[in-house]
């Protein structure tokens, strides 16, 4: 037996299959599948296999005939049943189908329905309007052109009045050993002193800037690890790094900025601050 479930959005349909199908449910079955791909053009398709038997041979011929003319008609099948049996099925059909097949346990019916609206999700998320960042992090190495990359968040986030937090990276300075294990700093509590001489840097530039609202972090390690740990923790929309046209003003806004693009799980700006950019 072939049911058909009821499916709220476009370009999706359910159906539950059930027994041992034959040429009969075949007959009534076909032509409202071929009427769908008509009225909707390619579709995504999910095939509940609830106790499930199989085909008698005329069945499975007009499954295959029918698969074989409609090869381009579906773009993702997903296939949710139990065992191995019905797992090697999904597989069988993959090469007579130009769009995804995917098999899931019945204990997996969701992540079924998941993976079949993905493609509709991020077509309509690609359509939509982007929110307004509101948590904004800036990564600040003190050069002369900092401060150009924190005015630029700061006018990014006015809109959503953002949450903007200005970090500084303190790199350890020690002597280590062959196999690069730290042995003892350089001189004790170094990280300590450069970690609060930073963020009086900071503390100073927030006030020079006029612009109270931003707040200060500085954190030890290496730039690229310290800027994508505090994006996780703040869960940032936008991370805003400056970048010399050329060859980058520092290790942190210059060579850092391709991980920190490569890494990241949020937008990424970097401001150029070259001498030919007047934005």
């Amino acid at each position: 037996m072939i049911e058909q479930l009821p499916v709220q959005e476009g370009g999706t349909v359910a159906f539950r299959l059930s027994g041992k199908l034959r040429h009969a449910d075949y007959q009534a079955f076909l032509p409202r599948l071929e009427s769908l791909i008509e009225e909707e053009g390619r579709l995504s398709v999910l095939l509940e296999l609830d106790d499930f038997h199989g085909w008698d041979l005329e069945a499975a011929w007009d499954d295959f005939r029918f698969g074989m003319e409609h090869q381009t008609d579906f773009a993702r099948i997903a296939l949710v049943g139990k065992g191995a049996l019905q797992h090697w099925m999904a597989v069988m059909a993959k090469p007579f189908v130009n769009g995804e097949v995917r098999f899931f346990e019945r204990d997996d019916l969701g992540a079924a329905w998941d993976w079949l609206r993905d493609p509709q999700r991020q077509a309509e998320a690609d359509r939509a309007e982007p929110p307004p960042y509101r948590q904004i992090l800036v990564g600040v190495d003190f050069s002369a052109h900092a401060e150009r990359a924190v005015q630029r968040a700061v006018k990014l986030g006015e809109q959503a009045d953002a949450r903007i937090i200005l970090v500084h990276a303190v790199e350890s300075y020690g002597l280590y050993d062959e196999f690069y294990d730290p042995i003892i700093p350089l001189k004790p509590d170094l990280d300590l002193e450069l970690s609060a001489a930073a963020r009086q840097k900071l503390e100073a530039m927030i006030q020079d800037l006029g612009a109270g609202k931003l707040q200060a972090e500085v954190m030890v390690g290496s730039p690229r690890a310290v800027v994508l740990s505090q994006a996780e923790a703040m869960q940032a929309d936008l991370i805003v790094l400056g970048q010399h046209g050329r060859r980058g003003i520092s290790r942190l806004l210059g060579s850092t900025a391709a991980g920190v693009i490569a890494g990241a799980r949020c937008d990424v700006v970097t401001v150029r601050v070259d001498g030919n950019n007047h934005g």
